[in-house]
């Protein structure tokens, strides 16, 4: 059963474009709406090693507008066999920076953000949020476990996938897939806890064939376009194995896990306070909406958004004592110091209900919140309206569309 897709198309794409991505859109499946629907697509993927590798490089040729990159390493030698998106001259060198160059190299249409951190729990919610569909390419149980948690919370599909010497494994978690579809982790391995102890053999120590992390990379590629454009069937509740020593391919359906397996990772409270409060267990909140939402919102824009422009003409209001609000950055303080807007506070969002909060920010003011894109100001909305506060509106886009519309001297990320 197709899903509805995930994004709306983006803007009209050039001849260069057209051009570049002729094969692609013969297929009907996909076509000139389909391809825009890619280049309006946010995917981040996690490691930028043996799967992260293919999974990237096919994405960037498929036109995917932008890409995140995740991993903390550097390029090792002994990476090369099987880590094909980079080269031996970028042993030593940061991996997300070596994957960057590569993928730029291979599309310049396509926008590459670098994340060079850690995935923990304190991190990886404001790695995930504001993306469409993230694709788990990492080799350690225990982050995966993390990762898991964090996209069910904030409801984004989580495609993973494994390798380990010849065999394979692919499959979709979704927490808010649709029609009984939802799959998380624990689905799979109910005893999330003892395997993510247990599961201590890596790459690193029991090998791994080099061409499959191809294969199943390509796998992990194939099913992140099928969920932006809504056509095919995903690997949601079945587990595609893949045996590349006797060259055969199992699929193992699996369904929830019964009783349900309480969630083991702790991740969400430096940048979700509220998911613990009244509406902890509820639907999806305005975090979860796919990213054509973010960019195509005008049904409700009046009422709970702002477009930079509005924001523009409202500070000015501000300046002349003709408009009353504060205005909230989200963001972390490292984000801030590199580039602000004047005149914002800044209260990251794990302590947006804190006391200090409410000292600066009055239960009776409005309010307009931002953050880098808006994933995190569109959760803090919520968190602020759900506490008490009536007049409460989030940036679309947030300081990159500020920066890219309105002050365009100051530095993006």
């Amino acid at each position: 059963m197709a899903l509805a897709p995930l994004v709306s198309p983006g803007p009209e794409l050039t001849r260069a474009e057209l051009l570049r991505y002729a094969r692609q859109m013969a297929l009907p499946q996909i076509g000139l709406e389909g391809q825009r629907r890619l280049k309006n697509s946010r995917v981040v993927v996690l490691g930028a090693g043996g799967l992260g590798s293919p999974v990237l490089l096919y994405l960037a040729a498929a036109g995917v507008g932008t890409l995140g990159v995740v991993d903390r390493d550097t390029v090792d030698v002994s990476n090369l066999h099987r880590q094909v998106l980079h080269p031996d001259v970028a042993v030593g060198s940061r991996k997300t920076a070596s994957a960057a160059a590569a993928l730029r190299r291979l599309n310049p249409h396509v926008e590459v953000i670098e994340h060079d951190v850690e995935i923990t729990p304190e991190t990886v919610l404001d790695l995930v949020s504001e993306y469409d569909v993230v694709v788990d390419g990492t080799d350690t149980f225990d982050v995966q476990i993390i990762a898991d948690a964090a996209c069910a919370l904030v409801g984004k599909p989580y495609v993973w996938g494994s390798v380990l010497r010849f065999d394979g494994q692919a499959t979709v978690f979704w927490a808010q897939a649709p029609d009984g579809a939802a799959r998380t982790l624990s689905d799979l391995y109910p005893d999330l806890e003892r395997r993510g102890a247990d599961a201590d053999e890596t790459c690193a120590i029991a090998g791994v064939l080099g061409p499959l992390c191809a294969t199943v990379g390509g796998i992990l590629a194939s099913e992140t376009l099928k969920l932006l454009g809504g056509y095919g069937e995903p690997l949601l509740g079945r587990l595609l194995v893949v045996d590349a020593l006797d060259g055969t391919t199992t699929e193992v359906p699996f369904g929830t896990a019964e009783p349900a397996t309480p969630r083991v990772a702790n991740v969400g409270r430096p940048y979700d306070p509220f998911t613990d409060g009244p509406t902890a267990g509820s639907s999806p909140g305005p975090a979860a909406r796919p990213h054509h939402e973010r960019t195509t919102m005008q049904d409700d824009a009046s009422t709970d958004s702002v477009s930079v422009s509005e924001l523009d003409s409202l500070l000015q209001a501000r300046a002349r004592g003709e408009a009353d609000f504060v205005l909230v950055d989200v963001r972390e303080p490292h984000e801030h110091e590199l580039v602000a807007i004047d005149g914002s506070v800044l209260v990251p969002l794990g302590g947006i209900l804190s006391p200090e909060a409410r000292e600066a920010v009055p239960a009776d003011a409005t309010v307009i919140v931002h953050c880098h894109h808006d994933g995190r100001s569109q959760r803090a909305a919520q968190a602020l309206r759900q506490s008490g506060y009536d007049d409460v509106r989030f940036v679309r886009g947030g300081i990159d569309a500020w920066v890219a519309e309105i002050e365009p001297e100051k530095p993006r990320y």
